[in-house]
C-alpha cells in the first residue's frame, strides 16, 4: 500500500478506534465485539475452558487479570453463565473485568503506521497519555471497518495489575481479592471462586 493510501486509511483507524472506546466506556458490547479480531478472540474461545475447568493450581500460574476475571465471576451468588457467550465477548468480559485499569484503554490512542506483520495486517503504533510507549497494534481491514487486537493491551493491563498486586499487597492475590470482596460490598463463595466448574477440571 502506498503512503497516499496509508496516510488517507489513519484518520479512519484512529477515529474507529475512539468509537471502540466508547463503546466499552457506555457498555456497547455488541458493537465493541464486532470490532475485535485477532489473537484476542483466540484467548476469549481459550477463556472458555479455563473458566470452566481451571482451579487453584492452574488458575495460579495465569496471569492477575485473567485470574480476577475467573474468580471474580465464578465466586458471584449465580457464577456467570459465559459457555454461550461469544469468544469476543468472553474476552471484553476478562478485558474489563477489573475497571480501575480501564484508563490504560482511555488514555491510548493510535500513533503512525508502522508497518505489517507477518499476516499482513497493519501494525500502528500506540500512545499512552501522550508518550509512544514503542508497542505496536494490530490492525485489520474488517467487511464493517477497521478491527483491532486488544490482546496486547490485554497483557499491559495484567503487567499493571501484577505490579498494584505486588505493591499494594506483597504479591498476595488471595489478600487483594478479599480486599475487593470487602471493598464492593459483594456476595461472594471464595470456595466456588477457585474450584472448577466441571468435573474432571485441574
Amino acid at each position: 500500500m502506498d503512503r497516499d493510501k496509508i496516510a488517507h486509511a489513519m484518520p479512519a483507524i484512529r477515529q474507529e478506534f475512539e468509537t471502540l472506546k466508547q463503546d466499552l466506556r457506555e457498555g456497547r458490547v455488541h458493537s465493541a465485539t464486532s470490532a475485535l479480531f485477532g489473537s484476542c478472540l483466540v484467548w476469549g474461545e481459550e477463556l472458555r475452558a479455563i473458566y470452566a475447568g481451571e482451579g487453584r493450581t492452574a488458575l495460579s500460574a495465569r496471569d492477575p487479570l485473567t485470574r480476577f476475571f475467573v474468580t471474580r465471576y465464578r465466586g458471584m451468588p449465580e457464577p456467570a453463565a459465559i459457555d454461550d457467550a461469544s469468544a469476543a465477548a468472553r474476552f471484553l468480559m476478562a478485558f474489563t473485568a477489573f475497571p480501575y485499569l480501564d484508563a490504560l484503554m482511555d488514555e491510548l490512542v493510535i500513533g503512525d503506521h508502522m508497518g505489517y506483520d507477518e499476516n499482513g495486517n497493519w501494525l500502528v503504533s500506540r500512545v499512552v497519555a501522550g508518550v509512544c510507549d514503542g508497542a505496536r497494534l494490530k490492525v485489520d481491514k474488517g467487511g464493517k471497518g477497521w478491527r483491532f487486537d486488544l490482546m496486547a493491551i490485554y497483557q499491559a493491563k495484567s503487567q499493571a495489575m501484577d505490579s498494584f498486586i505486588g505493591e499494594r499487597y506483597g504479591g498476595d492475590f488471595d489478600a487483594f481479592l478479599w480486599r475487593y470482596i470487602a471493598d464492593h460490598d459483594l456476595m461472594f463463595d471464595m470456595d466456588r471462586a477457585w474450584r472448577p466448574m466441571v468435573e474432571g477440571g485441574i
